[in-house]
């Protein structure tokens, strides 16, 4: 079959409900790209994208590699950064959508498990917000794509692409590593399926995703195997006595970004088809159930004794879904409740994102990204003005992502410092060597009232002979505070041993 063929049945595969489901969304995200502000993290993984590596210290490198793609075409700006994620899930929303009518055959379910998936907080923000979990959700669904292909044909080809969608899953985010369990589950499960256990394409599937894996290996490999250990072995260290408190959150946190309806269609459709795992049940009813049942159940576990984090079950939902609004099709009875469901979910989005989209919005600690535009221009002035008097002053703040933002923000867009300066644990920012020699320089400062960046005076002061307040940024909105950003003076940088 010739490629213009392929694309053009491709394009078929998908019914027109359902394009217009994923146009609309997509001009929906690429406008959100264009208007809202830049997210800590966002500025963080960019950073990394101005300093292309094979890994780095906290993540792999995906996400960066992608900014740099997106950001080298259409800029150093906001929107250049944010198409990365748009781009993603443009991808991503393709494959949901041939996935979905190939499994089943319905347009209508097509479409409103589609406008399910898009009315999800969870998936509408990694769409416009890139961060590693954006990669890792595309990585994720094309792997479960080409098993679902495996499944169609018994061609033993899927499984290579499987494994090279299961290693790009990796480099995006090491939480990929799910996949493992998740489809060696599905594998035992399907009485069809074992017998590929007994064949070698599975395991070279794998070896192909740890060769597509190699380059965090390698740099691993050079920097004593920092990443791993950060991401696991200090985590379960990390890991207290059991606390009903983090259950809590855990749920609370999902309640809020899946939207009360698809809280209550994942969780039931876990229950409901979770029991019937070793029960006979149709291989591509395994397969959704398998991608999201293993993140689900070892993720809630672990947060009876430690904080999950609101993203980390992200991957396990998007099958879940697609399970659960096809449970719904299977008695029509259930159909107006399911429409009535997905349009609530939709306006729960809509709220969410128009407050979002307020400039300066106070959401108290949850505004992460109002004030440091502000902040780097003063900084440019306090800079230009201490070099015309003969100084190399250097810019520097209390935590890896205010340093990022204020990189981001200023001209020119130069190298910045982190807690580093003062001997703390600053994730990359270690990694990075220091361009210059920095001792007996003025360090700018720059710190905010939220709790992660707050500026303590006496962690400060070891590293300096003296330290001055020069400015003072408040951000106010209705009347309410936002932000607090202070700047301040630093002399004779005495550096750290």
């Amino acid at each position: 079959m010739s490629a213009s063929m392929y694309l053009r049945e491709s394009y078929l595969q998908i019914p027109l409900k359902a394009w217009k489901v994923i146009i609309g969304f997509t001009l929906f995200r690429l406008l959100l790209a264009l208007i809202l502000p830049l997210t800590p993290q966002e500025a963080y993984y960019w950073s990394w994208s101005r300093d292309l590596s094979l890994s780095y210290f906290d993540h792999p490198p995906l996400a960066s590699y992608s900014i740099w793609l997106t950001s080298s075409i259409f800029g150093q700006n906001i929107f250049g950064i944010k198409l990365a994620a748009v781009l993603w899930f443009l991808g991503m929303n393709i494959l949901w959508g041939k996935l979905i009518q190939e499994m089943f055959e319905n347009v209508e379910q097509t479409f409103w498990t589609l406008l399910a998936l898009n009315a999800s907080i969870v998936f509408e923000l990694y769409g416009f917000v890139i961060t590693p979990d954006t990669p890792l959700l595309f990585a994720w669904t094309a792997t479960i794509f080409a098993l679902w292909k495996l499944i169609r044909s018994e061609d033993a080809k899927w499984w290579y692409i499987a494994g090279f969608f299961m290693g790009l899953a990796w480099l995006g985010k090491y939480s990929g590593i799910m996949l493992v369990p998740s489809v060696l589950l599905f594998v035992l499960a399907s009485k069809t399926q074992r017998k590929w256990l007994l064949t070698p394409h599975p395991y070279l599937g794998v070896l192909i995703a740890i060769i597509t894996f190699a380059p965090v290996l390698i740099w691993n490999a050079n920097h004593d195997w920092i990443s791993f250990a950060f991401q696991g072995s200090r985590r379960t260290a990390s890991m207290g006595q059991w606390e009903l408190r983090f259950v809590g959150e855990l749920f609370g946190s999902q309640f809020f970004i899946l939207t009360p309806y698809l809280f209550v269609l994942v969780f039931a459709t876990i229950n409901r088809f979770g029991r019937k795992l070793f029960s006979g049940l149709e291989d591509k009813i395994l397969l959704l159930l398998s991608s999201g049942l293993v993140t689900s159940l070892v993720f809630i576990a672990v947060s009876f004794r430690s904080l999950v984090k609101m993203n980390w079950l992200a991957p396990a939902y998007w099958s879940l879904i697609i399970l659960g609004i096809y449970y719904l099709f299977q008695n029509p009875s259930r159909l107006k409740r399911m429409k009535v469901g997905i349009f609530s979910s939709i306006l729960f989005l809509g709220i969410g994102v128009s407050v979002v989209t307020i400039p300066d919005v106070p959401l108290g600690e949850g505004n992460t990204w109002s004030g440091w535009k502000n902040a780097a221009q003063e900084v440019d002035t306090i800079q230009d003005s201490l070099e015309a008097a003969g100084e190399a002053p250097f810019v520097f703040s209390t935590n890896y992502k205010a340093s990022s933002l204020l990189k981001f923000y200023m001209e020119d867009q130069p190298r910045t410092y982190a807690q580093d300066i003062i001997g703390k644990p600053a994730l990359q920012f270690d990694i990075w060597e220091k361009e210059e020699v920095l001792e007996g320089r003025t360090g700018i400062l720059v710190a905010d009232n939220r709790r992660e960046y707050k500026f303590k005076s006496k962690k400060i002061q070891p590293y300096f002979d003296e330290i001055t307040k020069l400015r003072t940024i408040r951000i106010e909105n209705f009347n309410q505070p936002v932000r607090k950003i202070e700047i301040y003076l630093c002399r004779d940088y005495k550096g750290v041993e």
